[in-house]
């Protein structure tokens, strides 16, 4: 997939976002016309690298909502959460590589432990192209998986949106910072609750 613009957007960071959260940022993909309407990525930019992302949440206080104008690309092999997308299949169809999902890391089902929690019908709605929205409920992975620590980029990747419309999103994040050793291992600092409520973002295609 080839990369053609990459928008820093953060719309709106209410009070509680943490220091250790930068902003998201949104990445067009050229999909080369292989499905209809454009492709796009959501990224966590994290303030260090191996600062960890566990959690994108929805609650009362705090809720989440991700619309298009038009439905989200599902395709029939795919899912709501990329771990439902096989590596094998998207060898012999390239319009599986376009599919809309959520995520913590990791693109397809390879060593991917990304999971639901209380958002079966969320996720569900998703998968038929609708929004994704909970006010009770997180896509998540534990702390200790290699895919929810921010790599040399610094950037964690949280969804691929297609769709013919215009995205707009709301989201939440929880995390921890890096942990810090000592010459024995021994952790002596980090660790801290990364917490950032009321992300925004927008995804249509530059013009």
């Amino acid at each position: 997939m080839n990369k053609l613009l990459t928008l820093g957007l953060t719309l709106a960071v209410t009070a509680t976002a943490s220091a250790q959260f930068v902003r998201l940022e949104v990445d067009y993909i050229d999909n080369m016309g292989k499905v209809p309407g454009e492709t796009y990525r959501v990224y966590a930019v994290m303030e260090n690298e191996g600062d960890i992302l566990d959690a994108v949440y929805g609650e009362a206080k705090a809720p989440m909502k991700i619309t298009a104008t038009k439905p989200f690309y599902q395709h029939p092999k795919g899912g709501a959460l990329s771990a439902d997308i096989q590596r094998y299949d998207t060898m012999s169809d390239e319009s599986l590589l376009f599919d809309s999902w959520v995520t913590i890391g990791a693109e397809d089902n390879y060593m991917n432990a990304v999971s639901g929690f209380i958002m079966e019908d969320a996720l569900a709605a998703f998968d038929q192209g609708g929004e994704l929205a909970t006010n009770d409920g997180a896509w998540f992975v534990t702390p200790d998986k290699r895919q929810a620590a921010a790599g040399p980029s610094k950037r964690i990747l949280l969804m691929q949106l297609t769709t013919q419309g215009e995205v707009n999103g709301l989201i939440n994040l929880h995390g921890r910072t890096k942990a810090v050793t000592d010459s024995e291992g021994n952790a002596v600092a980090g660790q801290e609750v990364i917490q950032a409520e009321g992300l925004s973002f927008v995804c249509a295609r530059p013009r």
